[in-house]
């Protein structure tokens, strides 16, 4: 029972009534969607709307929502996003600066948008989050050497003292997301594969589910991990989070026809588990899979190309479908198209390709599609953007494959220059 309580002690519960949180300011893109996002499942990087509302001609916003605890949140613009830390009852003022897109850059050159929070009364628990992680982040650079070559643990003890030096923190989130980045760093230091820091920070320990630092440093902790009835015996919680994390890998590493076994016993693990925490994940996990499972049924749409002509996927559904989603343009990009065009050739009346791009690239790659003379379907996403999120499109360009009757086959797919093709002829003879 004491040590039951002194547990209680060092990490106090973060929950409180579910509270008002209102995040306001200006976003210099008028007019565009803006929504408060926070991340309810750090093991899945499962997001859930707090509120939305979309910026005026001038680009201000105010979104009004409901947070319960202090959590991971993201300011979306459009499709862009930076990263917040919402807590209940607060309110912030933020400026977000999109930078305007370079046509010549990759996706993955594109200089990131910026969060400028000018106000928040959440008792400077942001604040403490950005001080801390750039002391952190500037002691690991300037101590590179000490700490990863030379693995002197005594440098730990002086991040520590510097952020106490430069920050009164009272907030026990703040605490623990320093703690878990710190115990990252030991991780390196110590060189033994992690085992003192499981030791130290998470055996016997409670589970922060909504700790990102926590999160994160269990992801590479664990992803090996064996789980014996001993270690099971002391953390019970702890271990059914590494079990389904483990199932979780192993559903994306085993050949299609095993996944059904495994989320087999993924849904066994939450039938029988006490912890509606591993009861969200699990839920989480099984509706991505289900979601973008071959024959699930693929989101469809409707987008106009350069005429104006309304374009649906399910116009297709007596096709195999080839999705391309593009944004800028890059030798990456070009090199895809050259491959695409080939294969386009090759598949004749057989497959349905059809590219969508962002509406600010629309333009750039209608002239792309004149030059070249291609003569598959452009489409302008425009306002639509959610169908990003519908799809999870999460790099550029990306492709799924869409069999006959308007259902998932692979998605995400192949890039035309490795094994699309294959893929694409195993659907046409369904």
């Amino acid at each position: 029972m004491r040590r039951v309580l002194l547990l209680l002690l060092l990490f106090p519960v973060l929950s409180f009534p579910a509270q008002n949180v209102t995040v306001s300011g200006r976003v210099n893109r008028p007019e565009a969607l803006v929504r408060l996002m926070v991340c309810d499942d750090l093991l899945n990087m499962h997001e859930t709307a707090v509120a939305e509302t979309n910026a005026d001609d001038k680009g201000f916003f105010i979104l009004e929502g409901q947070v319960d605890e202090t959590l991971p949140a993201s300011l979306y613009v459009g499709m862009e996003s930076v990263d917040l830390v919402i807590t209940p009852g607060a309110t912030y003022e933020v400026s977000v600066v999109i930078p305007e897109a370079d046509p010549n850059a990759s996706y993955f050159d594109r200089e990131p948008p910026t969060l400028r929070v000018k106000t928040a009364t959440d008792k400077g628990v942001y604040r403490q989050m950005v001080h801390s992680e750039q002391i952190i982040d500037d002691y690991v650079i300037n101590y590179f050497d000490a700490l990863f070559r030379r693995r002197q643990p005594r440098y730990l003890d002086s991040i520590k003292a510097a952020i106490d030096a430069a920050i009164d923190i009272k907030n026990e989130f703040v605490i623990q997301q320093n703690t878990y980045k710190i115990a990252s760093v030991q991780m390196a230091v110590n060189a033994d594969g992690g085992q003192r820091v499981i030791r130290e920070y998470y055996d016997g320990k409670p589970v922060l589910y909504h700790c990102p630092a926590y999160m994160d440093l269990f992801k590479d902790l664990f992803k090996n991990f064996e789980v014996t009835d001993e270690f099971k015996s002391r953390n019970p919680k702890l271990s059914e989070l590494i079990v389904i994390y483990h199932l979780k890998s192993s559903y994306y590493n085993e050949i299609p026809r095993l996944r059904d076994a495994v989320k087999k016993q993924i849904q066994a693990v939450k039938t029988r588990s006490k912890y509606p925490e591993t009861r969200l994940m699990v839920t989480n996990m099984l509706d991505r899979f289900d979601k973008f499972a071959p024959g699930a049924p693929a989101v469809d749409f409707e987008l106009a190309d350069a005429l104006g002509n309304k374009v649906r996927l399910s116009d297709y559904n007596d096709k195999v479908v080839v999705l391309q989603f593009v944004e800028g343009t890059s030798r990456t990009v070009e090199h895809q198209f050259e491959v695409l065009a080939d294969l386009h050739q090759q598949w004749q009346d057989q497959v349905q390709l059809i590219t969508i791009t962002t509406k600010d690239q629309f333009a750039s790659h209608l002239r792309r599609f004149k030059e070249h003379r291609y003569d598959w379907p452009l489409l302008n996403l425009g306002n639509e953007i959610l169908l990003l999120e519908q799809y999870e499109v999460r790099t550029f360009p990306e492709y799924f494959i869409i069999r006959k009757g308007t259902k998932i086959g692979m998605a995400p797919a192949p890039s035309p220059d490795q094994t699309l093709d294959e893929y694409v002829r195993s659907f046409c003879g369904e």
